[in-house]
C-alpha cells in the first residue's frame, strides 16, 4: 500500500511542477514588453559644448621625484610548523 501512496505523491508532484512551468512560460510570453516611447537621435548637436580641456599654460607640471621606499612589515610568528601533533618527532618508520 505504501508503494501506491508514493507513486500518487510522485505523480501529484510532477503535475504541480508541470503547472508551475506552464504558468511561468505563459507569464513570460504574454504580450510585448513596454519599453517606453521612441528615442530620437539627431545627427547634429543642438548646441556647441564649451571646451573642457585646459590650456597648456594651466596644466600641472609632472613630478619626476622618486617616492620614498616602503619598509616591509615585521615578521610575524605563525603558520604550521607541523611539530604540534604530539608524537615527539616520531614519524612512525621505526
Amino acid at each position: 500500500m505504501s508503494r501506491r501512496i508514493s507513486v500518487v505523491v510522485l505523480l501529484a508532484g510532477a503535475v504541480v511542477v508541470a503547472l508551475a512551468f506552464v504558468g511561468i512560460v505563459w507569464a513570460a510570453g504574454s504580450g510585448t514588453p513596454d519599453l517606453g516611447g521612441p528615442v530620437v537621435v539627431s545627427a547634429t548637436p543642438s548646441e556647441k559644448p564649451s571646451p573642457r580641456t585646459p590650456s597648456p599654460d594651466k596644466l600641472d607640471a609632472v613630478s619626476t621625484k622618486r617616492a620614498d621606499p616602503v619598509k616591509p612589515p615585521p615578521p610575524q610568528r605563525g603558520g604550521d610548523d607541523d611539530d604540534d601533533d604530539g608524537d615527539n618527532g616520531d614519524d612512525g618508520d621505526d
